[in-house]
């Protein structure tokens, strides 16, 4: 079945996200934030792959070792285990695909 979602803006006083799709083999999300909201540097053992939808935002690269800015249409790629975090410059909502779903591996795991 077809589902439609729509962009919308659901910013908050701290970083908003929405799981927009989750099965077993990838969840993706959406994160809301205001001008200066940041996500913490962090790993994750999926491949992660992030595209901004709106605004401009500073994201960690290379393992954490660098800063890129990322606009409109710009998509970043983190293999599973590289450090990842960004902060937005302004008003911003980025889209995370994320494979495969951490939550399933977890669940393999134990």
């Amino acid at each position: 079945m077809s589902v439609i979602k729509r962009l919308e803006e659901r910013y908050g006083e701290k970083v908003q996200s929405e799981v927009i799709y989750n099965n077993e083999h990838a969840r993706v999300l959406r994160f809301y934030l205001r001008a200066e909201q940041e996500v913490k540097p962090h790993k994750s053992p999926s491949s992660v792959f992030i595209t901004v939808l709106k605004g401009k935002l500073l994201f960690l690269v290379n393992d954490g070792k660098s800063e890129e800015m990322l606009n409109v249409g710009d998509t970043v790629f983190y293999n599973p285990q590289e450090l990842h975090g960004f902060k937005a410059i302004e008003d911003s909502i980025v889209e995370a695909v994320i494979t495969p779903n951490p939550s399933i591996n977890k669940l393999n795991i134990s």
